[in-house]
């Protein structure tokens, strides 16, 4: 065998050997599950007749400080009234549970979540306005407290997916308002004169009522 047929030989040997790892390197991953974070869920649905399309609102709240890295509870309702609340193993009845709202609870939470002061809730317009409190605070002598560890609320709220609302997108089901507040619980107390954070606590207690509730009934896991 020539030099050269020899050269052509044993490159296609390689190539063939690159061929098949290829090969096994995909079954490998395939094999072990591994998908893209695009492909999970946000939330976590447990019955097949309540899909994520179906959800108007989601509620959690993390903790704060060094313990930010613990999963957090959750509360998610769905059109029809169902609603699934999650804890956390490291919690106390941990697990999931499930529970329906009685039609008038469900209108009556949907009009306070469906509010102007809720829908068109301005985070850098409210910050400014605790900045303006705080500065009259000052000048007052006033002693002006701050907060370094506190847990963070998340409400997410789909408005055209139970009773659409004019106020925000009307039409679009996908539409969503995400409010996100660090140490709501102490804004609301240090600054009672800002409207809109005192409708926002006043929702978010509402939403830990229901994840209360004495009827709420754990899933099988």
């Amino acid at each position: 065998m020539s030099v050269l047929s020899k050269d052509k030989y044993c490159r296609w040997i390689v190539f063939l050997i690159g061929v098949f790892l290829i090969f096994y390197t995909i079954q490998g991953i395939a094999s072990q599950g591994i998908s893209t974070s695009a492909e999970l869920p946000p939330l976590s649905v447990a019955s097949d007749t309540h899909q994520q399309d179906t959800v108007i609102v989601y509620y959690r709240e993390t903790l704060g400080g060094t313990r930010e890295a613990l999963e957090s509870a959750s509360l998610t309702i769905f059109s029809d009234g169902y609603v699934q609340v999650y804890r956390p193993p490291y919690m106390k009845q941990a697990g999931s549970y499930e529970a329906y709202l009685e039609p008038n609870a469900l209108d009556n939470l949907w009009h306070m979540l469906t509010d102007r002061k809720i829908l068109e809730f301005d985070s850098t317009l409210v910050r400014n306005k605790i900045q303006e409190v705080k500065q009259q605070q000052r000048a007052l002598l006033a002693p002006v407290e701050s907060i370094s560890d506190a847990p963070a609320t998340l409400i997410e709220i789909y408005p055209n997916r139970y009773k659409s609302s004019e106020i925000f997108e009307p039409g679009d089901s996908n539409a969503k308002k995400n409010i996100s507040w660090r140490g709501l619980k102490w804004t609301a107390e240090h600054f009672s004169s800002i409207e809109e954070i005192q409708y926002l606590i006043s929702a978010q207690q509402q939403l830990q009522v229901i994840m209360q509730r004495t009827d709420l009934k754990k899933l099988n896991e």
